[in-house]
């Protein structure tokens, strides 16, 4: 049903005397209608929401605050300005909503298996392969580079240990998928049906951010239920704990890049697994160079590391702070309204 709002019923009972000692809008007489001026620079944001929600948090990143509402448009906030705006706005065939389908538009749409797209480019992609490579055959890379590949024969049982983390790890990743594209759609439904019942942008991220920290958690422990009876069938695995820790960590990176990049932020998911990749990347690299004459003293940091805590601390060390910083970035970018739609 649309709603009409005419001038006067903005302007009713408003003094027309001064705006609170700001300058009106540029181009604007004391008779004119600044919420109409506002619209026409606007349209395309507005004429594409979904919600208006979705227009509040465009104005507030374009750097219209509360304040600017009531002084500059008359309202007592942005949330009330969107509103008007998503009530007045003049929609076209051409003006398909921010989050409808790929082909009903250029945005995003959530479904089931949003969060497993690869829309991150290039680089993302090749960052993501080398880290889940690295979770399978890192341990054994160090140790060869380290020890030679002498180290790797020998071991008790027909799977030496160095191997042992190889099988569970990638045994544990892949079932895992299900999960991660469960929890991305359940979290999408939750801060889909959030925006209509949020009165504000305010009470919308304090809907959504339980619900993403509830997602992660869901996620988390579902990879850790699958990796504990796969690790616990090879008892040789050195360090167990340190293999858990590990994998949660790069299952919580790649699960929160995949996540941001199905609701259109990948540039925060690339930055974070090219950071974790080239932090994994570091000591082998360091260890062949050692190899060059008079560089011997590369192998140090390396070989200490890995001899005090063992190869996986490495892994662990690359994967946390990527992983730790994407979910404190993903608290806030998530919890706005303007990378939320409906279906």
């Amino acid at each position: 049903m649309t709603t009409s709002i005419t001038e006067d019923t903005v302007w009713a009972g408003v003094p027309q005397g001064g705006t609170g000692g700001h300058t009106p809008p540029t181009g604007l007489s004391g008779a004119a209608d600044p919420v109409k001026e506002l619209l026409e620079r606007h349209h395309r944001l507005c004429a594409r929401a979904v919600d208006p929600l979705e227009i509040a948090a465009g104005l507030e990143a374009r750097g219209i605050c509360d304040r600017l509402a009531a002084t500059d448009y008359r309202h007592r906030d942005v949330f009330s300005l969107a509103e008007e705006l998503h009530a007045r706005v003049e929609r076209t065939e051409s003006d398909v909503p921010l989050h409808a389908a790929p082909g009903e538009g250029k945005g995003h749409r959530q479904g089931p298996c949003a969060a497993l797209r690869t829309g991150w480019g290039p680089a993302g992609a090749l960052a993501c392969l080398w880290l889940t490579a690295y979770a399978l055959v890192g341990d054994p890379l160090l140790t060869a580079l380290l020890h030679g590949h002498r180290a790797l024969a020998g071991r008790t049982g027909p799977l030496p240990a160095a191997l042992a983390g190889a099988a569970p790890t990638a045994l544990a990743l892949a079932c895992a998928v299900a999960p991660a594209a469960w929890c991305a759609h359940w979290f999408a439904a939750r801060a889909r049906r959030a925006l209509p019942a949020s009165r504000d942008l305010a009470e919308f991220g304090r809907r959504t951010r339980p619900a993403l920290l509830v997602a992660v958690t869901l996620f988390l422990g579902a990879l850790l239920a699958f990796l504990w009876p796969a690790r616990s069938a090879v008892p040789a695995t050195p360090n167990p704990v340190l293999h858990y820790l590990a994998a949660a960590a790069l299952g919580l990176l790649l699960f929160l890049a995949g996540l941001l990049t199905a609701h259109g932020l990948p540039r925060a998911a690339v930055a974070a697994t090219l950071a974790a990749a080239a932090a994994e990347a570091l000591p082998p690299l360091t260890l062949l160079a050692a190899r060059l004459p008079g560089c011997e003293a590369l192998r140090w940091p390396v070989g200490w590391a890995a001899g005090a805590f063992g190869p996986t601390a490495l892994s662990l060390a690359a994967c946390v702070p990527p992983a730790l910083a994407l979910l404190a970035h993903a608290v806030s970018a998530l919890s706005r309204a303007s990378v939320h739609g409906h279906r």
